[in-house]
């Protein structure tokens, strides 16, 4: 039996963020961090709630790879607040704080047998990357054990997400560049899990074509906003394939290796991705078989097998990396071999661990991890 459902009510376009309604609103929780607010991303939301007469309190304080002392921080204001409506204005760290926030707080009201009400959850992503606008998912550090620990809930699910392309047209190059590539990471591992269907594999399929023709224009010109709109979309888009049909291996190693490394998630994935493409599709029929659709309609190309279009993809995006200013080795992000090399057995049982794994296609060994990681050096 297939189960897919779509809640999230997507308002895409210049100028969305003028169509959202909040009559039923009375005080708002704006969730976003410093920057945000020191170039002015959050003026046109703050001016929407002063003239609609509504009370609001702004969390800033919010870091990348959001640990559980930020949440607990943010939580006990909340329920200080009264808070009837959230709005999470940023990327996907702000967004996964924001969601975690209302993960606790309803347990919080469980263990004191209070009344649960969901807050009305509205989104404004700032990047085009984690599709957390309409993803029921939250990644929360855990700095003690130096793990990124996914949270799970339909709960956490936004009621609305504001996709205006204006928002991201002044994210630096490498930045787009890398929370470009987290997006093609959703594509293809919701294109190749265990839980893929014919519900989710179309999302998959057109985020990444999205992606693919995409990225390099809005790196490289940020405000080329037919190409800014696409990466926004794509992101979104792959974000409702990968809430259903979950991700893999690349996001559960890189999740352990930005936990360890405090690298950028998007940077992880895409470090990782060409190998973990190889790796699946030398070890799973269908996984090659997907990989290999995706290469053809993206190249025009006829291929003699699978494996030689899976490895053409792994090439491609290899290319792709280099053309958008990512690198292909840890030592291109001042990491040193010997430091990482010492940590690779600590990250490969913390990716075994990891949530993600669940969909991927193959079940890889201690090995099998320990050796992709090996190909970063």
């Amino acid at each position: 039996m297939t189960n897919f459902k779509l809640k999230t009510n997507i308002i895409s376009g210049m100028n969305a963020l003028n169509s959202l309604d909040l009559s039923k609103s009375k005080n708002v929780s704006i969730f976003t961090d410093n920057n945000m607010l020191k170039i002015g991303a959050c003026d046109s939301t703050i001016n929407l709630l002063k003239n609609n007469r509504l009370e609001y309190k702004i969390f800033s304080d919010i870091d990348p790879d959001p640990s559980f002392e930020v949440v607990n921080k943010c939580l006990h204001e909340i329920l200080s607040f009264n808070s009837d409506t959230i709005i999470a204005i940023g990327g996907g760290s702000v967004i996964d704080t924001a969601k975690a926030v209302i993960y606790f707080a309803l347990e919080v009201n469980k263990e004191l047998n209070k009344a649960n009400s969901t807050p009305y959850f509205i989104v404004i992503p700032t990047t085009s990357g984690t599709g957390s606008e309409v993803t029921a998912y939250s990644v929360i550090t855990d700095n003690a054990n130096r793990r990124k620990i996914p949270l799970v809930s339909d709960d956490m699910l936004p009621d609305v997400a504001i996709l205006d392309p204006q928002f991201t047209c002044t994210v630096p190059p490498r930045i787009t560049a890398e929370t470009g590539m987290d997006v093609l990471a959703h594509s293809l591992e919701s294109l190749v899990s265990i839980n893929a269907t014919s519900f989710t594999l179309p999302y998959s399929e057109y985020a990444a074509g999205l992606v693919l023709n995409n990225i390099s224009r809005a790196v490289h010109n940020g405000k080329d906003m037919d190409a800014r709109i696409s990466m926004h979309e794509a992101s979104c888009i792959a974000g409702i394939a990968f809430n259903t049909a979950g991700l893999g291996l690349i996001h559960a190693m890189a999740h352990a290796m930005g936990a360890r490394f405090h690298q950028p998630h998007g940077r992880t994935n895409a470090l990782l991705m060409p190998h973990v493409i190889e790796f699946n599709a030398k070890n799973s029929v269908k996984a090659a078989r997907n990989y290999a659709k995706l290469a053809k309609s993206v190249s025009g190309n006829k291929f003699d097998d699978d494996i030689t279009a899976s490895l053409f993809l792994k090439n491609l995006i290899l290319e792709l990396n280099k053309n958008i200013g990512i690198g292909k080795r840890v030592v291109d992000y001042s990491i040193s071999k010997d430091y990482f090399f010492v940590a690779i057995e600590e990250m490969a049982n913390n990716a075994l661990k990891d949530l993600c794994l669940q969909s991927n296609p193959v079940k890889p060994s201690f090995d099998d991890v320990k050796s992709i990681y090996l190909s970063l050096l």
